[in-house]
């Protein structure tokens, strides 16, 4: 298991506990947004990995096992501005 993978796997319950999202889906059908755990695990990963906004979306196209733990598929990863925003 790698450092990000450890790393995204303290994150994800801890985000879902703050955010009181732990069975909401981290991207739910037919275009209801993101849940709140997925974007305050994205941003975690973003400092942790110390990149932009729009090389973490990049570097995560290319972990579909970091993605899966967050709950979201590579096609699913928001884009780098609906991330900023969040």
């Amino acid at each position: 298991m790698t450092q990000i993978s450890r790393f995204t796997s303290e994150i994800v319950p801890i985000s879902q506990r703050v955010t009181g999202d732990g069975d909401e889906s981290a991207a739910p059908e037919g275009g209801g947004g993101f849940a709140d755990y997925a974007f305050v695990s994205l941003h975690c990963l973003r400092i942790y990995l110390d990149t932009s906004y729009r090389m973490t979306i990049d570097l995560l196209k290319e972990m579909p096992q970091i993605t899966g733990e967050i709950g979201l598929d590579a096609a699913d990863l928001p884009s780098p501005s609906t991330l900023c925003k969040a």
